[in-house]
């Protein structure tokens, strides 16, 4: 089993796009995928998932996972998660 971390310098610098995309490219070539956001940061949302960006690399990996196993510390500020 391989593992990817895909990290960034800040906030708002596509690391959820980046990793959405990586999970639906092997998904495209049969590799089961899983996918995790340590840390989230926000109001949360009103439906689905607190994290938006949770919600989008669940849907990008087809996982149904719970979210407390997804994102185990969600922040309810909009604030960067060190600041929170």
């Amino acid at each position: 089993m391989k593992s990817f971390f895909i990290a960034g310098t800040d906030t708002d610098v596509g690391k959820t796009y980046i990793t959405a995309g990586l999970a639906v490219s092997f998904r495209k070539m049969n590799v089961d995928v899983g996918v995790m956001k340590p840390f989230a940061a926000g109001i949360p949302q009103k439906t689905g998932f607190k994290s938006e960006d949770v919600e989008i690399l669940a849907n990008a990996a087809h996982v149904n996972d719970p979210e407390d196993l997804l994102n185990p510390q969600f922040f309810p500020i909009p604030a960067s998660p060190y600041t929170a």
